[in-house]
């Protein structure tokens, strides 16, 4: 028996209890007894009601098989968020890791399935090494060892087609590099190149000039030189490519040499208003002849030339030039907005660009410097795409290519008198940066001037 005491306020107290979780409710009624002035004490038997023992475990025990379940839970979710994180960091490393051969696509420059011209480029050098082979050369060791190289790379580009197409870009430049070595052992013979009165073009100085242009490092992209026309007043110039390294408006100028060295005591002249109207100047391909300015029109495949004394403009539509980067330089790493390309030598003024009827491969204009006229055009089986630059010489059309960051090459030549072509001439320049946005020859004083990286650069001719 148990004695429960109550503290109550009346003498009769009512319990509710209940006998069982199958029973029904039941009331009882119990008397109390008053001790110590306001206590009511009550006696109750608790033997009357029947506690629900294995209810009560049921509920014990599903309640400890939900905290266990609910720990496992908190276990996985910990876990999945620690491999979220590794697997966040694992596409960030490969999205970057794409991101080169997704810029590569959009600039055209390779398709990573495109197996077939690789297998059609290594049969067309093994058919140039035995070419090679048939002739008598003192360096035979030499022409083995691309030979080696060549079927090294033949079996890497089997491998690379079923297991590893996104190394497509390393292969292409090992077989460009094997491609450019075999062309030095072309034979062309002796035979006599151009119509300079002083010789064959045959090599470079190392730099005469070298200094950042007038507007600072911020402007990567434009040209320089001096006014090309024989007889005319010394009058160097810089134009520098202002909006977006695509569009310019004005040229400085500098009466002198020695002005142009202390970059002081210049006169600027404003081409057009703006950068984004008709008229005004698109890319890096300008030359200055004879007191005009020679430049692709703004967004357009046309001509312009600007006189600096009268401040006219005339344009004139170059026939099916591709514009607006088509047909821009590029070996690898393209040169923005260099289709239309103006050059000059001792036979005048010159347009280089390329057309979709020449397989995008260079076409050379001669043009009327008055009227820009077009008054002969030659075709070459050069792509363009595969060049970095490209100037004239006494009537002859040379070519470059990259090499390296400090090392650019003239590979190419191409004879508009003989209609001649060469690839092994392997001139070297050296350069402050990878990028070259314009290089030119310039008659007068028989240099080449080169605009690399927003540095001026000009180089001695060499002739023989």
């Amino acid at each position: 028996m148990t004695v429960i005491y109550l503290v109550i306020a009346a003498f009769v107290v009512p319990i509710m209890a209940s006998s069982s979780a199958e029973t029904e409710h039941q009331k009882q009624r119990f008397h109390g007894v008053q001790k110590n002035g306001n206590q009511c004490v009550c006696t109750v038997h608790f033997a009357e009601w029947e506690f629900p023992v294995e209810r009560f475990k049921e509920v014990q025990d599903l309640s400890q098989n939900c905290s266990s379940s609910l720990n496992e839970r908190l276990s996985e979710i910990t876990a999945i968020n620690f491999k979220s994180q590794v697997f966040l960091e694992e596409m960030q490393n490969e999205t970057a890791r794409l991101k080169q051969f997704e810029a590569m696509q959009n600039q055209k420059l390779y398709h990573p399935l495109n197996f077939w011209p690789l297998r059609w480029d290594l049969k067309r050098l093994q058919s140039e090494i035995a070419k090679v082979q048939n002739v008598s050369l003192p360096n035979t060791k030499a022409l083995q060892t691309i030979s080696s190289e060549l079927d090294n790379s033949y079996v890497s580009v089997l491998h690379l087609q079923h297991y590893d197409k996104h190394n497509l870009l390393n292969m292409k430049d090992r077989l460009k590099k094997i491609k450019n070595r075999l062309e030095s052992f072309s034979v062309y013979g002796n035979v006599k190149i151009g119509n300079c009165s002083g010789g064959m073009f045959r090599n470079v100085t190392r730099p005469l000039i070298a200094q950042l242009n007038p507007y600072g490092s911020s402007y990567p992209y434009g040209a320089w030189g001096m006014d090309s026309m024989p007889g005319s007043p010394e009058l160097y110039w810089v134009m520098a490519l202002m909006s977006s390294n695509i569009y310019g408006n004005s040229i400085r100028t500098y009466s002198s040499y020695k002005t142009f060295l202390m970059l002081n005591t210049h006169v600027d002249f404003i081409v057009r208003s703006s950068y984004t109207i008709p008229n005004a100047i698109q890319g890096p391909g300008v030359v200055l002849y004879n007191g005009s300015l020679y430049y692709n029109c703004y967004k357009t495949g046309e001509m312009c030339k600007f006189n600096l004394n009268t401040k006219n403009i005339i344009n004139v539509n170059l026939p099916n030039a591709g514009h607006s980067n088509k047909f821009p330089y590029c070996y690898y790493d393209c040169y923005g907005y260099t289709d239309i390309d103006f050059s000059v030598d001792e036979n005048g003024i010159w347009v280089i660009y390329a057309t979709e009827e020449n397989y995008g491969n260079i076409v050379l204009s001669k043009i009327n410097s008055n009227n820009l006229a077009v008054l002969q055009t030659w075709k070459t089986k050069l792509f363009k795409k595969a060049t970095t630059n490209a100037f004239m010489v006494c009537g002859v059309l040379y070519a470059t290519r990259f090499v390296s960051t400090n090392e650019e090459e003239i590979f190419y030549m191409f004879d508009t008198v003989t209609n001649q072509e060469a690839k092994n001439l392997n001139i070297r320049l050296i350069k402050f940066s990878p990028a070259v946005a314009s290089l030119h020859y310039n008659p007068v004083d028989r240099k080449l001037y080169l605009f690399n990286g927003g540095y001026m650069l000009s180089y001695g001719v060499l002739f023989s």
